[in-house]
């Protein structure tokens, strides 16, 4: 469960700290999300901006500070330092990337940054920013409403909080919401707006949702869920339960729930590329043919997202979507399909669902003496020899080389009962050449029965 370690917005205008206070502030400016406030240098900071889109409220861009790094997120274009990135981006320390469910920024500072690129945004923090942060998230203290919503001593709205966290540039005129605005805050229901009370309550305390509700307390959820439904201009549209709905599945997934598969094709339902299919919780790591075993090695938790079905994973090479692994195909100089085999000498490769398999065609060369006599060159030469001495079996360096990497001598010494037999007795090998240095020298003394 690392919910106490996400702070996130969603829907028109809600938020929940790091240290689970959940409000609603609806303001259009550029707002401070969560910065590193409590030391001389900043290391990081997340602004954000909404805008009204067809009635409904959707994120316009995310500004992340990391360092001496400027990030611009926007739905069709990250740039940094005010230049325009080709996703995936990998620079100092930091990721971004977009699939088919989230933009995301990890950072190694301790920040990931996950933006749906419409209503949502997620901001995660490592627990050494602990009581140091400010900003609509909170100060990530682990209590709730402590500093963020106690002015000298006062309790302040939501919106005078929120309000406080905006962001001002020259030239960039934007008004604060006012404090009669604050009719929407969580627990306060109008009176207008209870005939939805039933219908999110039947939603989100259904036994589907159990996995979840023993985990997290659904009652915010619902009032926020009363609160997009009333407030919704077009009716028509399910965005206004389905923001809700969505970060509540989200917020089980975190804590270590399963959300149930509660969309359908007629309600808020999402789509995906190629043949993936959506899931409320699932392994951020997927298996592709170049990197089969990326989620047995996945230590990041479980989110929604699009993802390939189980026995298959995401063909990376020539993108035909979700595959079954025995259709992966390897890339080298071209694209290979399974079973095809790249050669080269002296290496032969065959490609066995996306790895190669590799065997070299040259066999090892083999010199031999078997029955103390009859020798073997390295070339499949034979020929007989009878001896009476050390000779040299083999030695690798040139044939002036006064010190060759090894020399291997064999002692043959007659033996039997015809006049011509030979026996191997011993058999030497020196390293380097150093016949005084005993640990270099192999002396083996063999049964003189051969």
């Amino acid at each position: 469960n690392h919910v106490s370690s996400i702070c996130s917005t969603w829907g028109r205008e809600h938020f929940k700290t790091f240290d689970g206070d959940m409000y609603h502030f609806p303001g259009m400016c550029e707002y401070n999300l969560v910065s590193d406030c409590h030391e001389s240098y900043q290391e990081f900071s997340v602004h954000m901006k909404r805008k009204e889109n067809d009635g409904n409220s959707a994120v316009s861009y995310i500004v992340v500070t990391i360092n001496d790094l400027l990030f611009n997120l926007t739905e069709n274009l990250v740039t940094v330092n005010d230049l325009p990135v080709k996703m995936p981006y990998y620079n100092a320390g930091v990721q971004v990337e977009k699939n088919a469910a989230y933009i995301k920024l990890h950072s190694k500072v301790g920040i990931t940054v996950m933006w749906t690129g419409d209503d949502a945004v997620m901001v995660e923090l490592d627990r050494d920013y602990a009581n140091r942060t400010c900003g609509l998230c909170g100060d990530f203290n682990g209590v709730p409403v402590y500093n963020e919503f106690i002015d000298e001593g006062r309790k302040i709205s939501p919106i005078e909080f929120g309000n406080k966290q905006k962001v001002h540039h020259p030239n960039v005129v934007c008004e604060d919401p006012y404090e009669e605005e604050e009719s929407l805050e969580v627990g306060n229901v109008l009176e207008s707006c209870k005939e939805f009370q039933t219908t999110c309550e039947q939603m989100l305390h259904s036994e589907s949702w159990s996995s979840c509700t023993r985990l997290i307390d659904p009652e915010p959820y619902i009032q926020a869920c009363v609160q997009d439904m009333c407030g919704c201009v077009n009716r028509v549209n399910d965005f206004c339960v389905c923001s809700t709905l969505s970060e509540f599945s989200r917020q089980c997934s975190h804590a270590g729930g399963q959300p149930p598969k509660w969309r359908t094709p007629e309600f808020c339902a999402k789509k995906c590329p190629f043949n993936m299919v959506y899931e409320e919780s699932g392994s951020p790591c997927m298996d592709t043919c170049t990197h089969l075993d990326t989620s047995s090695m996945c230590e990041d938790h479980k989110m929604d997202g699009c993802f390939c079905p189980p026995g298959t994973v995401f063909d990376d090479i020539s993108m035909r979507g979700c595959i079954s692994q025995s259709e992966c195909q390897c890339k080298h100089d071209k694209i290979y399909n399974s079973s095809e085999v790249y050669r080269q000498d002296p290496v032969e490769c065959v490609c066995m669902e996306g790895r190669w398999t590799c065997k070299n065609l040259q066999t090892p060369a083999v010199c031999a003496i078997e029955e103390g006599s009859h020798v073997t060159t390295f070339d499949g030469k034979t020929f007989t020899f009878h001896g009476d001495c050390f000779y040299t079996l083999a030695k690798v360096g040139s044939k002036d080389d006064a010190s060759p990497m090894f020399t291997i001598l064999v002692q043959l010494v007659p033996c039997g009962n015809q006049e011509l037999d030979t026996c191997l007795k011993t058999l030497k090998i020196q390293l380097n050449n150093d016949r005084n240095n005993v640990s270099s020298s192999l002396l083996v003394t063999a049964a003189v029965t051969d």
